[in-house]
């Protein structure tokens, strides 16, 4: 019973790490391939919220398509075996396909995952290239939108001119998160040496690969397409609050006031706004069984990035942690004086009460401590 179990950590874990070096390999020299799949949700997101191109609970196998398609797209050889030894490999192959081929699959989904890469594609050639070559230096979003839709950029959004700023505007604001460093491995707190940094728009990628991972091997009774939805989003506050950590001296409560209005900010006029707010108050609330998944996602995501790079060896010694804010806590030293030796056991200590309650979690969580995850 204990291999079974084993292997289909293994089998999530291998999953899991193959969508993580999505964050590694940059699409155009900028921005990673991780980056370019969280685009390309967002995007979808927008789109669908305006035009309704797929019905609102099937959004999450287009985002969890456009995942799987760039997936294939750059690891193909890796990616099969993956799937192979996936429980729902078979349903997540068809996918990846109709991504690919979606006319020969009559594919409405594949279809729309497909055309949002495209776009995504376009836009952060706007934002990258065109701007620059025309020498166009603004920050307003109205601006750079009637310059885009000018030389017709808009036009793959739709016909409507006032949803499509919206279109433009949401992913506008979550470009921001492509260029954000996730605070936990700043130079105030583990100070990761490594050539490329986890972006926060990286991390959202990876909690949807851990997702759909967890939920292909253990089989919990969750609605996954709200999941990969409502993780798509999970952290667009931060676009406006920046990634607040437990040791940056703000309450809980006080980050979640001003994180929630940021969120309302964030999402402005988009025509599903309601629902897209609603998803990340109750993902905040962790009240239904999805949102504690999805919480949990999140967390562990953490651990586990962290795993890697410590296996990768881009974690300090702890003899070197003189700036760091989450060492100096007490907590943290009497992990230290516990035995701790590692900045991933500190993290290990620290996260592994929160899935008390969800022994599954708890046992992936104990399996990357005692494996290196990155061979």
């Amino acid at each position: 019973m204990v291999d079974i179990e084993n292997k289909k950590i293994e089998n999530a874990i291998s999953f899991y790490m193959l969508a993580n070096k999505l964050k590694y390999v940059t699409a155009d020299g900028k921005q990673s391939l991780a980056d370019q799949v969280y685009g390309s949700m967002v995007l979808a997101t927008a789109i669908n919220s305006e035009y309704n191109i797929v019905d609102e609970k099937n959004l999450g196998i287009v985002l969890r398509m456009i995942l799987l398609g760039i997936m294939r797209e750059n690891f193909s050889d890796e990616m099969k075996d993956c799937l192979c030894n996936l429980n729902e490999g078979l349903l997540y192959t068809v996918e990846a396909c109709e991504y690919f081929d979606a006319y020969r699959w009559k594919s409405k989904g594949g279809n729309f995952a497909f055309h949002c890469e495209t776009i995504e594609h376009q836009l952060e050639n706007f934002f990258e290239q065109f701007l620059i070559e025309e020498n166009i230096q603004t920050d307003s979003v109205e601006e750079l939108y009637n310059i885009a839709r000018n030389y017709g950029i808009t036009d793959s959004f739709g016909n409507d001119e006032k949803k499509n700023f919206e279109i433009f505007r949401f992913y506008y604001l979550n470009r921001i998160l492509k260029q954000k460093v996730r605070s936990g491995w700043n130079s105030t707190h583990w100070n990761i040496s490594n050539e490329r940094i986890e972006r926060i728009s990286e991390h959202c990628v990876g909690t949807i690969a851990l997702a759909i991972a967890l939920k292909s091997e253990f089989g919990f009774d969750i609605d996954l397409n709200k999941v990969i939805s409502t993780l798509c989003v999970h952290e667009v506050g931060e676009i406006k609050i920046g990634d607040i950590t437990p040791f940056d001296d703000i309450t809980p409560e006080q980050k979640q006031e001003i994180e929630h209005q940021a969120i309302i900010e964030v999402i402005g006029n988009l025509q599903n706004r309601n629902n897209i707010i609603n998803s990340i108050f109750e993902f905040d609330k962790k009240d239904t069984d999805e949102a504690k998944f999805a919480y949990y996602c999140d967390k562990l995501e953490a651990d586990l990035q962290s795993k890697v790079y410590q296996d990768m060896g881009c974690h300090h010694p702890l003899t070197e942690q003189q700036n760091n804010v989450v060492f100096k806590s007490a907590k943290v030293q009497k992990m230290v004086q516990e035995g701790a030796t590692t900045a991933f056991d500190i993290w290990y200590e620290y996260d592994k009460s929160i899935y008390t309650d969800e022994p599954v979690f708890t046992k992936v969580l104990k399996y990357v401590k005692d494996n290196n995850i990155n061979s």
